[in-house]
């Protein structure tokens, strides 16, 4: 029999919005009836997002001019910096350990990009994995740009990085996000995802859009973490601090 994943597929939302409503769903994660859940988006208007373990300052440099124009919001996840607008997103909470993904984050990122893999390749036959031989697995620190930078397991299509990935593990729950960029319809981007999904996991999707409450929660977590300049500018608020 197959497992049953919980299926979001949200329309577009703010960047600070999208990264809320993907922290609470982590967080439901540890209440032992929730479902699996995959949840698949887009952004209302362009923005970046950094990896937790980067400076905003440090990204500031590197995109210069462009930084300035753009929103800039900083995931709970890792990675590097990735500029949205034009991917599809998705995300996957769930427990840790748990059925689907292994414990060491490498052959987890393996195994989500094996299903995304399976499914897209119908689409885009040679779309296929980055060598891992020759490149680096680990943190995006400083102002490394994700889709500049591909790490073992991407995948890749005609050289070029299409899909890139970051996580978040605590407290017996785990967050990955993942961006895809390629060049097709959203719907048939989402079904191919699905397939591949189906196929190499051995689940059903039960679609269960976000409730009022939910939205509600997010929406909190939002306005006191994602919206609050001490969490997206660390060293700027420090100094806005220290001078007050």
């Amino acid at each position: 029999m197959n497992s049953n994943i919980r299926l979001i597929l949200d329309p577009p939302r703010s960047a600070t919005l999208n990264m809320a409503i993907d922290e609470y769903l982590m967080e439901s994660q540890a209440d032992l009836e929730s479902l699996p859940t995959l949840r698949i988006y887009s952004w209302e208007e362009p923005a970046c997002s950094i990896g937790y373990f980067q400076g905003v300052n440090d990204v500031a440099r590197r995109l210069d001019s462009l930084y300035q124009k753009m929103i800039v919001v900083k995931r709970i996840t890792g990675g590097g910096l990735v500029m949205h607008g034009e991917d599809l997103t998705f995300s996957l909470a769930l427990k840790d350990p748990g059925p689907f993904l292994p414990k060491d984050a490498k052959s987890s990122y393996l195994k989500v990009n094996e299903a995304l893999l399976a499914g897209l390749r119908e689409i885009f036959p040679t779309l296929d994995f980055v060598d891992c031989k020759s490149l680096p697995f680990g943190r995006g620190q400083n102002a490394r740009i994700c889709f500049e930078s591909p790490s073992c397991y991407d995948l890749q299509l005609e050289g070029k990085k299409v899909a890139g990935a970051s996580q978040r593990r605590k407290k017996g729950v785990l967050l990955h996000q993942s961006a895809i960029f390629l060049e097709s319809s959203k719907e048939n981007l989402i079904h191919s995802i699905l397939k591949g999904f189906e196929k190499k996991w051995q689940v059903d999707f039960e679609e269960i859009p976000l409730s009022d409450q939910e939205l509600a929660l997010a929406t909190e977590l939002e306005s006191t973490r994602y919206s609050s300049p001490a969490w997206a500018y660390p060293e700027r608020s420090r100094r806005a601090y220290s001078s007050t």
